[in-house]
């Protein structure tokens, strides 16, 4: 029987619906629809929530954050307190180190310490998890100030090694010594991969499997749905010439340079097209490599479309060439539509999402003449999309939603 007190979330926002904000959606909607009370804690409120969230998810403001005499005095102590309440750890980049990164996120990121504290002891959540680094952290020092008897968890979206040696920011560099000191704290740290998982473990001292990995809840028939619709471009609504597909925010984590140039290298020998969709301050950057790679004329920028899936449906291949990830719902979306793939074998989630390469060629990152070898191959052979569609179904929504289910109301993956 579902709890009779809520379940709670926490992200920063769910504008756009992509990414971690969409598996965030999709998971409420999911635990709603077995009847559990749900509460979504947000602290941007722009955009219209109201059509996406179901009967059963309140959504919870918690405003922009605010400082006041008494919460800037518990503030100075808060490094204190968390001292006194973990378990000390000898850190590699020493303790004045995450005194520093902590005093800095909370002058500059100034997170809604007294909302998240006021929400736990008012609502008595059975559990709240968030979700993404910043409110991660955040929810962890709230707790700290007190929380009640709701248990903590905390969701890890990406390779946090990777996204540190990509970082330019200094607070994403400093995010794993924010990391290494707070999540102890929490009752649970679930990932998005066992890639995921095994990076935080390391990243920090933890004992292997103190990280929960549990999947995006991807796959759904409404995917096929949306694949049926009629084919979006002009070079997918004919049989003349294939079309490789690449999606992603254009900046450098999807690394879409080296599809660019694997793309010119492909077509020396092989006739073709490209279309690449979505948006992002780099795709001026990505549309003059094309120009200089004499490739212009046969790739297409499209930018965000709300159909990715009939592209999916249509294209010939599609290409994940990013320098790191979590779990790639695009790679699982693609074979639910039964679109032949090629990846990276980037930290985390590629190799185990095509098991090794047995569902689709894996190749080194930033290698664009493997990835050019493995367009090629993959080209030249017999697509099983149904092979590719049936794989995907380890990703299926209902077995996500069981996993959050148990976690959240038992405090344990595993049936009891």
């Amino acid at each position: 029987m579902p709890a009779a007190r809520p379940l709670a979330f926490y992200i920063h926002s769910v504008r756009s619906g992509l990414g971690a904000e969409k598996v965030v959606l999709n998971v409420v909607s999911g635990l709603a629809g077995r009847g559990h009370e749900i509460d979504l804690l947000i602290e941007d409120a722009e955009g219209d929530l109201s059509e996406r969230l179901p009967a059963g998810v309140n959504l919870v403001d918690l405003g922009p954050a605010t400082l006041n005499p008494v919460m800037e005095a518990l503030l100075s102590t808060l490094s204190l307190l968390i001292n006194l309440f973990r378990r000390a750890k000898a850190d590699p980049c020493g303790k004045e180190s995450f005194r520093v990164a902590l005093a800095r996120f909370l002058f500059k990121r100034r997170p809604p310490l007294y909302a998240l504290r006021r929400y736990l002891f008012r609502r008595r959540p059975q559990a709240i998890i968030s979700f993404l680094n910043y409110p991660n952290i955040a929810l962890l020092l709230a707790a700290q100030l007190g929380k009640g008897d709701a248990r903590i968890y905390v969701n890890v979206r990406n390779n946090i090694s990777g996204e540190v040696a990509g970082a330019k920011s200094r607070r994403m560099r400093e995010m794993p010594v924010l990391m290494r000191n707070l999540f102890p704290l929490a009752d649970g740290v679930v990932a998005v991969s066992g890639g995921v998982a095994a990076d935080t473990e390391r990243l920090m001292d933890m004992p292997a499997g103190r990280v929960t990995a549990i999947f995006n809840p991807v796959y759904r028939p409404q995917i096929l749905a949306l694949a049926d619709a009629a084919a979006p471009h002009p070079w997918l609504q004919t049989d003349s010439l294939p079309v490789v597909l690449g999606v992603g925010k254009m900046k450098p984590q999807k690394d879409f340079p080296t599809l660019l140039k694997a793309f010119a290298l492909l077509r020396q020998e092989h006739p073709a097209k490209l279309i690449i969709l979505g948006d992002g301050a780099g795709k001026e950057g990505l549309e003059a490599l094309a120009e200089t790679l004499g490739i212009r004329a046969d790739v297409a920028f499209p930018g965000y479309v709300a159909n990715p899936y009939a592209y999916f449906r249509h294209a010939s291949l599609f290409v994940l060439s990013s320098a790191w990830e979590g779990l790639p719902n695009v790679l699982i979306e693609a074979m639910a539509c039964g679109c032949p793939v090629v990846s990276t074998d980037c930290p985390s989630g590629p190799s185990e999402i095509l098991d090794g390469g047995r569902f689709g060629r894996l190749v080194p990152v930033g290698d664009y003449e493997e990835m050019a070898k493995a367009i090629r191959e993959t080209l030249e052979q017999t697509a099983a999309p149904a092979a590719l569609a049936e794989h995907a179904l380890r990703f299926s929504f209902d077995r996500v939603i069981d996993r959050y289910d148990r976690l959240l109301t038992r405090g344990s993956v595993e049936d009891r």
